[in-house]
């Protein structure tokens, strides 16, 4: 077994309502590390797991190491993709985390959302909680900083798309008003006058969209340190249903992310309770 991690931490970011937005990385100390692709017999195992508590999200502990014996770490993001695994690393290294913002397919690995904050927070010169430094343990100071000098285009695409969000959701919960609503909103609508979809290329797959509601806490510290941008991507910021048959704005909204953002804006454009567009 490869460089074995153990981790039990929570994170909690706190919002300017004081709601909190809790992020736990979970204890896998006690469970198997699996090298992918998964045998037949170890999916029998973990289907058996499953079965026997399935009030306990289970978590795939991945043996990196081992696994890129067989998979690149591009095949390591499909292969989780397709078979829907909630993932965590024994070990992470820059290829794998540069295959996370790229690829086309939604991998839910909050692990390796949360070693991306650290990156973007340490770019910004950011301040580092205890909690978030023992991700030290998987991706350490200087790796960071070799992540941050090799890979200082994608992560500029990366924080530009991130920008995009505030943009989108105002687009997106004008469009979702009525027209009757829409009158009483006439602050809103000369800002939006000021907004642009631009359709550029991008490198951000989709899980860059999803990193809002998994790190909260990245988005507010971009926000902070870049301002409110008036454009926003519509290769990233679109309405195709990528997010588990869903599109980006009802997925953002079923986990209360379009709440939040609505909820630090001027008073001026502030909106009524938006419907799930469904």
């Amino acid at each position: 077994m490869s460089n074995e991690t153990h981790l039990d931490a929570e994170f909690e970011v706190v919002d300017e309502e004081n709601k909190v937005i809790r992020h736990v990385v979970t204890d896998v100390s006690e469970k198997k590390c699996y090298a992918l692709p998964l045998s037949p017999q170890d999916l029998v195992a973990i289907y058996k797991e499953k079965g026997e508590d399935p009030d306990n999200k289970f978590v795939l502990w991945v043996n990196y190491a081992e696994s890129r014996l067989k998979l690149s770490p591009a095949h390591i993001m499909i292969y989780l993709a397709n078979t829907n695994f909630y993932a965590t690393f024994s070990a992470v290294d820059e290829d794998l985390l540069v295959e996370y913002i790229k690829t086309d397919f939604l991998v839910d690995a909050p692990i390796l959302a949360r070693i991306l904050t650290n990156i973007i927070k340490t770019k910004y010169g950011h301040e580092l909680s205890e909690l978030e430094m023992q991700l030290y343990n998987l991706f350490d100071e200087n790796q960071i900083a070799e992540f941050i000098e090799n890979q200082g285009e994608l992560l500029d695409d990366l924080i530009e798309n991130i920008k995009g969000l505030i943009p989108f959701v105002l687009q997106h919960a004008w469009d979702n008003l009525s027209d009757e609503d829409k009158k009483t909103h006439y602050d809103l609508e000369t800002t939006l006058n000021d907004i642009t979809a631009v359709d550029k290329p991008t490198k951000c797959g989709p899980n860059v969209a999803m990193l809002v509601q998994c790190v909260w806490d990245m988005f507010l510290v971009i926000t902070t340190y870049e301002g409110i941008s008036d454009k926003y991507n519509t290769n990233l910021y679109n309405d195709k249903p990528k997010y588990n048959g869903a599109d980006l704005f009802l997925m953002l909204n079923n986990t209360n992310v379009i709440p939040n953002v609505l909820s630090f804006l001027p008073p001026g454009l502030l909106l009524p309770d938006i419907e799930n567009p469904a």
